[in-house]
C-alpha cells in the first residue's frame, strides 16, 4: 500500500517529482502502484505489448496520481482529469493546482505548482537521434549553427538540453508540439542554459527555466510562468510514497 502524505505548496514554489524504474523492482511495491490506478487505466497499460512500456506507464500513472492526491487531500483514484484544447491534462474541476507529467525510457517526473503554469520534459541523453537534422529543421538558425560548431562528443549533452528546454516550454503554455520551436530561442554554454529569448510576439518573455539531471541518464528542465523569484524543489518520490 503507498504512503498517502500530505502536502501544501506556495505560490513562489514548484515541486519536481521524479522516479526511475530501475530503482523500483519489488513486486510488492508495483502490486501497491497498480491498486491506485483506474480500471481503465489498467486495462491501458495490460494492451502495451512491452514489458517495459508497461512499467513506465504505472510508473508515470502512479506518481501523477499519488502526487497531486497528496495536494488535493483525496484518494490517489479519485483524481480526475480533463484536457484543454490542445490536449493538454489539466484537473478536472475548480482547482488552483497546475501541474505537468513528463516520462522517457525509465524515467518519469511531475512538475507542480499553484497559481502558474508550468511545463516539464526529461529526456534519455544517449539515445540516438539524428541532432543536426531535427535542429536545422526545427529550432532557431542560431540554435541549429551552436550544434555544429560543437565537437560530436558534446552534440548529444547540447541538443537535449535544447530539447528538454523547448519541450518544458511548449507544454507549458500548454500548446506542445502544435506551437513552432523557432518561435523562441536559447543561449547555452555546453549544456547549460544562458538566456531566453522571445523571437515572435506570442512569446512571453516572463518565464524562467530550471535544468535538472536525473541519473546518469536523462536529463530535463522545467518552466515556469512568472517564475522570477520561484524556488524549484526536487523531491525523491520514492523516499516518500513508499515504505
Amino acid at each position: 500500500m503507498l504512503q498517502r502524505p500530505h502536502h501544501s505548496i506556495g505560490a513562489s514554489e514548484v515541486h519536481v517529482w521524479h522516479v526511475l524504474a530501475d530503482e523500483l523492482t519489488n513486486q510488492e511495491s508495483l502490486m501497491a502502484i497498480f491498486a491506485v490506478l483506474t480500471p481503465d487505466e489498467q486495462d491501458r497499460m495490460a494492451r502495451l505489448r512491452y514489458d517495459s512500456d508497461r512499467r513506465l506507464f504505472l510508473l508515470s500513472r502512479g506518481l501523477i496520481r499519488s502526487v497531486l492526491a497528496s495536494y488535493l487531500g483525496c484518494r490517489a483514484r479519485d483524481v480526475r482529469f480533463a484536457s484543454n484544447n490542445f490536449g493538454k491534462p489539466i484537473l478536472d474541476g475548480a482547482s488552483d493546482v497546475h501541474f505537468n507529467l513528463t516520462h522517457s525510457r525509465g524515467a518519469a517526473a511531475v512538475a507542480v505548482s499553484r497559481g502558474r503554469q508550468v511545463g516539464i520534459d526529461i529526456e534519455q541523453r544517449e539515445r540516438e537521434v539524428e541532432f543536426l537534422a531535427l535542429a536545422q529543421r526545427f529550432f532557431a538558425p542560431t540554435e541549429a549553427d551552436h550544434l555544429c560548431k560543437l565537437p560530436d562528443t558534446h552534440r548529444s549533452e547540447a541538443f537535449f538540453a535544447i530539447w528538454t528546454l523547448k519541450e518544458a516550454f511548449v507544454k507549458g503554455i500548454g500548446r506542445g508540439l502544435t506551437f513552432p520551436l523557432d518561435a523562441f530561442c536559447f543561449d547555452l554554454d555546453g549544456p547549460r542554459m544562458l538566456a531566453f529569448h522571445p523571437l515572435d510576439a506570442s512569446v512571453s518573455p516572463d518565464w524562467r527555466f530550471h535544468q535538472f539531471d536525473l541519473g546518469e541518464l536523462h536529463c530535463g528542465a522545467v518552466a515556469v510562468e512568472d517564475g522570477a523569484g520561484v524556488e524549484i524543489a526536487m523531491k525523491d518520490w520514492r523516499s516518500v510514497f513508499l515504505v
